[in-house]
């Protein structure tokens, strides 16, 4: 079908995360004198991971997620660096690392020319802000929803009629979320009772429940969704 709006995530749907995170570590710990290990990198994503599943759970909100993540690091790998500077130093530095991913701003000018376009992002404010003027994003989006500046976050279906309510769109059946979060995006689109399409660039097996409407493995293929 031809879809009215879409529903864009930003973290590792449009933005390569993963390589931001490692970017502003390295640049973060460096002001300390500690290098980014390995075993650094894979703590703290461990870390990170849980506390984000926490956050969409409910269980713990952003501003205890920023600085929480620090504490447990430092105590794992018995680092003496106070958890709020280096929450406050690795935020500034997130907001301006990284890259989007190949083909990110010409999919979104593309489907701007049909559909709505909206931004929905479970993160912190100042972050996500950063990266949509760092990397000039504002102009590809009709709405934004940033979870931290809002008070909600996927998978909680308000923040998808939050979005909905500014795009001035009524109709649940022309409208597909996508994004790469089977828990989040996938999962609160299902519960909003939208369409939804699971960007799986790794090709990573269904292993749960939560089933999309669509499954794609580049950003490519969405272009055909529209």
């Amino acid at each position: 079908m031809s879809y009215e709006v879409a529903l864009f995530d930003l973290d590792s749907t449009l933005f390569d995360s993963a390589l931001s995170e490692k970017l502003a570590l390295k640049a973060s710990f460096e002001r300390y004198a500690v290098s980014l290990t390995d075993e650094l990198l894979s703590q703290y994503k461990i870390i990170n991971t849980q506390l984000w599943l926490d956050f969409e759970q409910g269980t713990i909100s952003l501003d205890q997620l920023r600085v929480e993540r620090f504490s447990r690091l430092c105590q794992k790998l018995n680092l003496t660096i106070p958890p709020h500077e280096l929450a406050d130093l690795y935020e500034g530095n997130l907001g301006i690392s990284g890259k989007l991913y190949a083909g990110a701003t010409e999919l979104l000018a593309l489907i701007k020319q049909t559909a709505k376009t909206g931004l929905i992002t479970n993160g912190l404010e100042s972050v996500q802000k950063a990266r949509l003027r760092h990397f000039n994003l504002y102009q590809y989006f009709d709405a934004i929803l940033i979870s931290g500046e809002c008070g909600l976050a996927k998978p909680d279906p308000a923040i998808f009629q939050s979005s909905l309510d500014l795009l001035n769109h009524e109709h649940v059946d022309s409208v597909l979320m996508i994004g790469d979060s089977l828990s989040s995006d996938i999962a609160g689109a299902n519960n909003f009772g939208i369409d939804s399409c699971w960007y799986n660039p790794k090709r990573l097996k269904l292993q749960s429940n939560i089933s999309p409407t669509f499954t794609v493995y580049s950003l490519q293929e969405i272009a055909n969704l529209f």
